[in-house]
């Protein structure tokens, strides 16, 4: 069950605008560097988006999403979730605006990517990208944006300066020209913004990180309102972000940053960073992932749970995967392969985060607490396939896998004794030989019968014969007589 119809209806219509030239470098960069992350349905939005815009021109003609879905070849919630996915990265800008006839206009704003320097430079996206892609794959693809450094030092700059070139205009003529009709077509309209080149950060609230915490537990060693600036309070975001730092251990890397120097050294602080991370996870790079289930998606959003059914919702909805995993360990770091399996099921799959939990957590019981990828990749890809996109559907999907199971069970528990049955049923028929064959059977069991016989006559005389020692008898008279005689 999917609610993108609250946010966004087919007839809606929207026009699409960009400030800032496209080149085609960005096609590049945005085709290289970020469809590893945001996958290829995000990526075609961007480019459709940007085709709409007629040459040299930076507005579209209006339209509406039913033509969208139509050029796409996908439903609107998917295009909704991927829109998010282009806002979230930081290539779109989503604005609305109500008409008073009562319809809506969406206004789609298409940012250029970040160049390749900005890119590999920026904290979230180049260790996301690494993981994505592995240290070989990233590295040659680095190596694809980089250019060999010039020795200036072996050559002699001979480049002229502007005031070597062009003359400086009087100042009566400056003057002149300011008042007159020159001068009002130098000044910019209010109304109007020249097209700009400028990259902007990608964007993040930092609602889960405590500041607070942070600013109290370092005001004791400095004085935080001198270090924390507006720039490295942003800095300090995205990597408790990427790097899951919580505010405690936050300050501690703060602190050893801050050794040798009054003020945060950005480079250093990168680096410790990294060296916490690989102390407490190892070399394997942290992965992109949503961090909780959609607020829209969540049944129990704002309401208490009564029964045990509803507090099992509201878990699944409010945990991360991976603190799901660290609790299922009683706090033990989450192996590298659990959690390149979550990614997977967030990224690869477009699980929601709870119901990747309930799969995650259904795997964790009815496998001994063992996680098997390929099993989960096949339940993944059918609860993808259906939709699922609430806890409540998915707890009732995976009750019907442990029905299933449980049922396979019971047959392969009774299939012996049905097999041992059918193999007594069957025994004549599979032991039925050819004549020839059976011949040769009776032959041999007649021949031991024989033997038998002539056993029981050595031991039993029948009346009327004469016994082994008669015969012996007689044959001794006979020959006595043939000597007498």
């Amino acid at each position: 069950m999917t609610w993108h119809w609250k946010e966004l209806l087919p007839v809606d219509r929207f026009t699409i605008r960009t400030s800032k030239y496209v080149t085609e470098m960005d096609r590049l960069s945005l085709t290289l560097l970020y469809q590893p992350l945001i996958g290829a349905v995000a990526h075609s939005l961007y480019v459709t988006f940007l085709s709409q815009l007629e040459k040299d021109q930076y507005w579209s003609n209006e339209q509406t999403h039913r033509q969208l879905m139509l050029l796409l070849g996908a439903p609107l919630e998917v295009i909704y979730e991927e829109r998010k996915k282009l806002e979230g990265i930081g290539l779109l800008k989503t604005f609305k605006r109500k008409e008073e006839d009562g319809d809506t206009i969406y206004l789609y704003e298409l940012q250029p990517p970040m160049t390749p320097k900005q890119f590999f430079e920026n904290d979230v996206l180049s260790v996301y990208l690494f993981n994505r892609l592995g240290k070989t794959h990233y590295r040659q693809l680095r190596e694809r944006f980089t250019l060999e450094k010039m020795e200036h030092e072996e050559y002699t700059e001979l480049t002229y300066a502007f005031d070597e070139v062009f003359a400086s205009l009087h100042h009566s003529e400056m003057v002149s020209n300011l008042k007159s009709e020159t001068g009002n077509a130098l000044r910019v309209d209010k109304d109007k913004e020249l097209i700009s080149t400028d990259e902007e950060e990608l964007y993040f609230q930092n609602k889960q990180f405590d500041f607070d915490l942070l600013e109290k537990s370092l005001s004791s060693f400095i004085v935080p309102q001198e270090v924390l600036t507006k720039d490295v309070k942003a800095l300090i975001g995205r990597l408790a972000f990427v790097y899951r730092i919580e505010p405690l251990e936050m300050t501690s890397i703060i602190q050893q940053a801050l050794l040798h120097d009054d003020k945060l050294n950005v480079m250093e602080f990168r680096k410790k960073i990294q060296e916490w991370y690989k102390i407490e996870h190892g070399n394997e790079p942290p992965g992109i992932g949503l961090q909780q289930h959609p607020a829209k998606f969540q049944s129990m959003k704002g309401k208490e749970p009564v029964t045990e059914e509803e507090r099992t919702i509201k878990f699944y909805e409010t945990t991360p995967p991976l603190t799901l995993l660290e609790i299922r360990s009683d706090g033990a770091k989450v192996a590298a392969a659990d959690m390149k399996i979550v990614e997977s099921l967030i990224l690869d799959h477009q699980l929601l985060p709870g119901v990747a939990n309930v799969l995650l957590d259904f795997m964790l019981w009815s496998q001994d607490m063992k996680l098997s990828k390929a099993l989960i990749d096949k339940i993944a890809g059918h609860w993808a396939r259906k939709k699922v996109q609430t806890v409540k559907e998915a707890m009732q999907l995976a009750m019907q896998e442990q029905r299933k199971t449980n049922e396979q069970q019971v047959k392969k528990s009774t299939a012996p004794y049905s097999k041992q049955a059918t193999r007594r049923k069957q025994q004549p028929k599979r032991d039925k030989l050819p004549k020839w064959l059976l011949a040769e059977k009776e032959k041999e069991n007649k021949a031991p019968e024989a033997t038998n016989q002539v056993e029981m006559k050595k031991d039993q005389v029948p009346v009327g014969e004469k016994s082994f020692e008669q015969m012996l008898e007689e044959r001794r008279r006979n020959k006595a007589k043939r000597g007498e005689a």
